[in-house]
Parts: C-alpha cells; sequence; structure tokens
C-alpha cells in the first residue's frame, strides 16, 4: 500500500494537509526506468555500492542558465571543492583556455564535498600541459592523457594559483572531457569504471523522483552533518522557482515519518531552523507524496518558492546545516 501525503499552502497562510491511501505497490513508478539527462548523467559514472555510498552533483550550464539558475547555483549542486572550479572559470579560461561554463555537463562526484568533477565538452589539454611543466607523471589510456600530481588530495601549484581548491591530484584530460579528481578511486568512477550508478536502485530512484530539473545535488545520509537520518540518500534539485527534495531507503514505517515531519517544517507557521524566517516568506506551495521505488522507500517534496525567493533554498539548506532539521522535524 503506497501512501501519498500533500500538503497545499493557500493564500496568505491557510495550510491543507491530506492524507490518500492508494491501492497497490509503488503506483507502477518502478515499471519504468528513469530517463533524461541527469539519467544519461548516472549511466556515465562508475562505482557506488549499495544504499547510495556516493554523493552526485550535476548539472547542465546552458540549460540551467536558460531557467534562470547562476553560476552560484550550479557551484551550490556541484558542492565544496568542485564549487571552487567554477568560481575560478574567469582565471582557468584566460590561463589554460578551460571554461567549467561552457561544459555541456558537470558531474561531481563525493559526499559533504566532492572528491571529483567532470567536465563534458571542455577541452582541458593546455592545462595538462601545464601541470606537466609541474611535475606531472603522464601516460595514454585511449584518447585520454591521465595526470597524476603529487600525493592524494594535493591541489598541484597551477591549479592553486588559479583559486582551485581540493582537486587536481589526479585528472584526465581529453579533447572533449576533462576530469579533475582527488584520487584515482575517483577518477575512475568518473570514467565510469566500476559498473554504472544508474544500474543501482537507489541512483535510479533519486534520478525518477527528482525528474526535470536543471541542477542536482544527492548526499548520502551519513555525511550530512555526519547525522543518521534512517535513510540512505537525500537528492536536492531546482528548477526555477520550482524545488524538489527525495528522501530515499530506510524502511516504510520511516519514510511515513519523514513525510509527516517535512510536511510539518515546510508548513505556513513554521521556521527556517537556522536563520528564523517565516516559512510562509519562502516557501509559496508543496506537497509531499511518499511511495516506493524498485523496493526503495522515497518520499518526495515538491516545493514553488515564494514570490520574490530566489532559487537554491534547498541547497542553501545543505549549507546552512538546515536540511537535516527540515527532514527529522527537529
Amino acid at each position: 500500500m503506497a501512501v501519498t501525503r500533500i500538503g497545499l499552502r493557500i493564500g496568505a497562510g491557510l495550510a491543507v494537509v491530506l492524507s490518500l491511501a492508494l491501492t497497490g505497490c509503488g503506483g507502477g513508478a518502478g515499471d519504468r526506468p528513469p530517463s533524461g539527462p541527469l539519467a544519461d548523467a548516472l549511466a556515465d559514472i562508475g562505482g557506488g555500492g549499495a544504499n547510495g555510498s556516493l554523493g552526485i552533483g550535476w548539472a547542465e550550464p546552458r540549460v540551467a542558465r536558460q531557467s534562470g539558475a547562476g553560476a552560484g547555483l550550479i557551484a551550490d549542486a556541484l558542492g565544496p571543492n568542485a564549487r571552487s572550479v567554477i568560481e575560478a572559470a574567469p582565471r582557468l579560461r584566460r590561463r589554460f583556455g578551460l571554461d567549467p561554463m561552457s561544459a555541456e555537463r558537470l558531474v561531481s562526484l563525493g559526499g559533504s564535498y566532492a572528491f571529483g568533477l567532470r567536465l563534458e565538452g571542455v577541452d582541458g589539454r593546455q592545462l595538462g600541459r601545464a601541470l606537466t611543466r609541474a611535475g606531472a607523471r603522464v601516460r595514454q589510456a585511449g584518447r585520454l592523457e591521465l595526470a597524476d600530481v603529487g600525493d592524494y588530495a594535493v591541489v598541484p601549484e597551477p591549479l592553486l594559483r588559479a583559486g582551485v581548491h581540493g582537486l587536481g591530484a589526479r585528472d584526465a584530460f581529453g579533447p572533449a572531457l576533462t576530469v579533475l579528481a582527488i584520487s584515482e578511486t575517483s577518477r575512475a568512477s568518473l570514467l565510469g569504471r566500476g559498473g554504472r550508478l544508474l544500474d543501482q536502485p537507489i541512483y535510479r530512484a533519486a534520478a525518477d523522483c527528482l525528474g526535470d530539473v536543471v541542477a542536482a545535488r544527492m548526499i548520502p545520509d551519513r555525511l550530512l552533518l555526519s547525522t543518521e537520518l534512517g535513510v540512505d540518500l537525500v537528492a536536492l534539485g531546482v528548477d526555477g522557482r520550482r524545488e524538489v527534495l527525495c528522501v530515499l531507503g530506510g524502511t516504510a514505517e520511516r519514510a511515513g515519518e519523514v513525510a509527516t515531519a517535512v510536511e510539518t517544517s515546510l508548513a505556513p507557521d513554521a521556521r527556517e531552523p537556522r536563520s528564523g524566517e517565516s516559512m510562509a516568506d519562502l516557501v509559496g506551495a508543496f506537497d509531499v507524496v511518499t511511495a516506493p521505488y524498485e523496493g526503495v522507500e522515497v518520499v518526495r517534496a515538491e516545493l514553488t518558492l515564494a514570490a520574490g525567493q530566489p532559487p537554491g533554498f534547498l541547497f542553501g539548506a545543505v549549507a546552512r546545516g538546515s536540511l537535516v532539521e527540515l527532514i527529522s522535524g527537529s
């Protein structure tokens, strides 16, 4: 039995919460594989493990900009370390002819911070030559050059001077692909080695839940403020004023508890846990739905931001440390 809870905000402050019991298990959602740009990105990334052990950041800059998202929102989706690559874009472009914001697709890998960043459609070979001059060990792997610079997590001097943090010890460069990573493992995952994330049910469930967004971030439960929420993975997506929160994994009982907590946290009389702002001023409307997807429990909250609010409320909740409280209701 799948349970759907819907929360609506009407007018200036009336909240209506309905609980509907739907016949069937999962409503058939698990019968169709997820599709779209985010699912395509997950199909190109390897590694992972049971229950969503890897976090992902994703954006397609051109599409994101068309929806009104700027570089700051894209950086928020990719997470710390990868964020610095977006912020350093003007210097990277001037020094190495590498423009992250011209990428067809950006995918970061990690958790509370990025272990690596994949830039598709970006020729980073000029940067590769600069790293070679800085002492990188380079070897050929098909059409790619793999560059190892110093020890694990070392940031090479050319990248450090450009303002990049955390990434660059293990890299890959080709005519239409650049990878900046912290380790050989994260580089291999970003090159699609070690199985596909899309083959794992929890990532399929996350892609299906987020749907048609222009930027997304997935974070393993235990890496949100090092707190166990009784779930496995939290996924966030943005498309203009519409934002999506997906809480995945755990038991059906825990999914019901999370749904109730999220409804309470987003109610008009609630306040943002860290800033203290009235939720009525931040979120104009929302609905919360629970349903399993291929055996993965999913709680989905879709938010419409209040008039005048900039996109990125959920990404900001991660940075503020309030997302855990929104999900747990504490």
